[in-house]
């Protein structure tokens, strides 16, 4: 690429990113390099900036933050062709770790100088893009809980204590599933719906999901007590959760969510729609320009052998 065009979010992170921003920009202008940024100012202007950098022809967008930082420039680039390159200078970083990115200053510009386009896949909840997971239940309430203790605190300590204080208040909710016209009902803690296999700072609530395989991996978590959801935590954050009783997980491109009542949803970190909700795969929408570890992440062909799990 001749030229590179970043969206700085420079507040994330607890505000690491408008500094390692500033540091990654230093060396590029010692590089000579063609560059040019903004930042961001609130809710929806990555998009804005985004989408009015793909109108003046600008030839990659590297999104600058976390990955709700991410999303939004995702949003205004699927289907576009335009390359679009992620500094994960955010908390959790859970997309960059699907994609196998650096997440350090010099690291992530080696990332991206070394980084050629791919394409990978995109999802819809309703009419909102999303790129890693979106859900409801559990998984909302520790954003709900985490964004109180970001105010005291930084790091992944408000994660940890955002999702111990949502372990207290256990909500399960009752809700009816539709895929290929089947339909089942389940009483529930959370459901995801993901298109990469973490969230939340890197809990592997989607083990086998790969980010370029046209298919959506649903983990739901039946209703359970706080005893037994502590003793299967411990599997669900390394990914070793698939075979308990309490896991009802599989492969989808399209899946209709109903709940016994108006649940908002998690879009990749980001709270924003409600359900009802349909979940879609946009298989390939999404061109990212990623280094040679992650084109090999992308090319895993665990999920490429069946559609989907029966029902």
């Amino acid at each position: 690429m001749s030229r590179y065009y970043f969206i700085v979010n420079a507040v994330a992170g607890s505000g690491r990113s408008g500094d390692w921003f500033e540091r990654a920009a230093a060396e590029m202008a010692n590089r000579g390099m063609n560059f040019a940024f903004d930042y961001t100012d609130g809710v929806n202007h990555a998009a804005r900036l985004a989408a009015a950098a793909v109108e003046r022809g600008e030839q990659a967008i590297v999104s600058v933050g976390g990955d709700g930082t991410a999303r939004e420039v995702a949003s205004s680039l699927v289907n576009t062709g335009v390359p679009m390159g992620v500094f994960p200078f955010g908390t959790g970083n859970d997309f960059a770790s699907a994609l196998g990115l650096k997440v350090d200053p010099i690291g992530a510009l080696e990332d991206l100088l070394r980084a050629t386009p791919v394409p990978i896949d995109a999802a819809m909840a309703n009419d909102r893009v999303y790129i890693n997971a979106a859900g409801t239940g559990f998984d909302v309430d520790v954003i709900h809980n985490t964004e109180k203790f970001k105010r005291r605190f930084n790091g992944m300590l408000p994660y940890m204590l955002g999702i111990l204080k949502s372990l207290m208040h256990l909500k399960p909710f009752r809700i009816t599933v539709t895929v290929d016209g089947e339909a089942f009902e389940e009483e529930a803690l959370l459901f995801d719906a993901c298109n990469g296999p973490r969230f939340a700072g890197g809990i592997n609530v989607a083990p086998t999901a790969a980010l370029n395989d046209g298919l959506l991996d649903v983990c739901i978590l039946k209703k359970l007590g706080i005893i037994g959801f502590l003793m299967l935590l411990p599997s669900f954050v390394k990914g070793k959760h698939l075979g308990s009783p309490h896991i009802r997980y599989f492969k989808a491109k399209e899946i209709r969510l109903e709940s016994s009542r108006e649940s908002t949803l998690n879009l990749d970190g980001e709270l924003g729609s409600s359900t009802p909700v349909t979940f879609k795969i946009l298989p390939g929408a999404l061109t990212m320009l990623l280094p040679p570890q992650g084109r090999g992440k992308c090319a895993s062909d665990v999920t490429k052998l069946a559609t989907r799990e029966r029902l």
